[in-house]
Formats: C-alpha cells, structure tokens, sequence
C-alpha cells in the first residue's frame, strides 16, 4: 500500500474539454544560507496570459517547480523490521518517475505509471485509455482522476481492474496538495500532509488505507537534505511506520522501513 508520492507532490489528482490556463500563485527561492534551493514559497502575483498554453500548477501537484522536463529516482532501503534486504543494492536505479511537456503540463506521473496526453489548444484528451476522465478546477488544478471511467459499463469482464486507479486532491491556499486519496478494485488509500511554514514540501503525511480483509494506518515522515537551485528537492531521507490488522481481529502488525531517495531533474531551457 505504499504508494510513491513525489508530492506528492501527491499528488495529484477531467473533462475532454477542461483547459490548463490556471494562474501562477506562487514561485519558489531560489538558494538559502547553504547556496542550495530552500523549498520556500513566496507570493508572485503573476497571472499566465489568458490564451497561455503553460501551466504551472501540474508541477506543484507532484511535487516539483519550474520548467521540468523529467524526473529520475533512485531509492535505497536504509533499515526495516522486515526480512528484506538492508542497504545496497538500491531498490530502485535512474527509474523515470515523472515527465511534464514544454507547456508545464504532466504527462507521465509516478503515481501508478499514469500517462496524459493533450490536443493543440492543451485540452486533456487521453490517458490510460479512451475512458480516461480528469477534472481540473478554476485554477486548472487537477482535482480528480480515473485512469477508466466504469459508469455505463455494462460488461465489467472487458476492464482490468488489476489496472484501475483513481485519484483526487485538495489544495491549501499556497497550492500544496493537503489531501490526497488513491484508489483501486477493492482499496483506497487517503494521505493528509503537514508542512513546516511557506515550504513547497511536506514534513509528515498521515494515512489510513483499506484493502480486502486488511486496515492499515501509518505515518510518513520526510528530511531533506539537498535541493537545487530552483528549489527541488535531490535527495530525503523518509521514514515509514505503519500497523496494519485484518477486519475483526485485535492483533496488531507494526512495521518501520526507512529509505533514501535521490531525483536527478531535466529542466527545459528557460
């Protein structure tokens, strides 16, 4: 049940004809005492242009600012009260988790490999399948996802729901997703964040999770250790600590993993 959420940043969650015109709210430091990216937001004032074509806020919803072209992740595990493997080697190598096209505008998100494409004008046209559905909200954040749209479908043999995944989100005043659920057959997940001040990224998520027989409740929480000059965070430590029972009974599994994550992020030329 734990689900990668670069921000998501998670997260991050319409319409054939909904548009990616949303206005910029916010734009990010750009160093600190370090020399390196603060993660801090500061108030723009800026509006994109009305016929603008860029949209920013699929960055801030998974977790990035500025003009991003892809992400890669490389992810060790450092410790757990499991039986897997501590360390080296990394659990994840260089994985493509994230791509955004030249107009600010997700197009792959690590949140279930979820793939989006766009016509001309930056109408959402396709995802997953034909029955893809996304919503945005007046500020052309997206608000709701679901990779096939089952309503109307009669014949539940022709999806495969070993492949379906819904998603929603909810913004703070600053644009953070504050809220995240994701769902598929049978479980859902729901995240809540907490962040420290003005920052882009979030220090704990708190989450529930139901799936078949299990209930599963934890607690994620996140140091950063190294941004960029923009503001993106490089490299985190994450904690996860989670108990998990199944329906009916009282005895209580408890699990900590810890991990390290490191992004190499491709920018498109300012």
């Amino acid at each position: 049940m734990k689900l990668s959420f670069v921000f998501f940043s998670a997260i991050m969650f319409c319409l054939a004809s909904c548009k990616t015109n949303g206005n910029v709210n916010q734009s990010v430091t750009t160093s600190d005492t370090t020399g390196r990216g603060s993660g801090q937001l500061q108030e723009s004032g800026a509006p994109a242009a009305e016929n603008s074509k860029y949209n920013p806020t699929d960055g801030r919803t998974f977790g990035v600012v500025g003009p991003v072209q892809e992400i890669r992740l490389s992810k060790a595990l450092l410790s757990t009260t499991s039986t897997e493997e501590q360390g080296d080697p990394w659990l994840e190598d260089n994985t493509l988790e994230m791509t955004f096209d030249q107009y600010g505008r997700v197009t792959l998100d690590g949140l279930g490999g979820c793939k989006y494409y766009y016509d001309e004008n930056g109408n959402f046209i396709k995802g997953f399948s034909d029955k893809t559905v996304m919503v945005r909200d007046d500020k052309g954040r997206i608000i709701n996802y679901v990779n096939t749209n089952i309503e109307g479908i009669d014949d539940y043999s022709k999806i495969n729901f070993d492949e379906y995944i819904a998603k929603s989100f909810e913004y703070d005043d600053l644009g953070r997703v504050v809220k995240a659920t994701f769902g598929g057959w049978e479980w859902e997940t729901v995240y809540t964040y907490e962040y420290f001040g003005g920052n882009v990224y979030p220090k704990k998520a708190v989450y529930d999770s139901a799936a078949e027989s299990f209930v599963i409740k934890g607690t994620v929480t996140y140091e950063y250790l190294q941004y960029d000059e923009r503001g993106n965070w490089l490299e985190r430590n994450v904690t996860w600590e989670e108990e998990s029972r199944e329906y009916g009974e009282e005895q209580v599994e408890v699990s900590k993993d810890e991990y390290l994550e490191r992004r190499t992020i491709k920018y498109y030329p300012d």
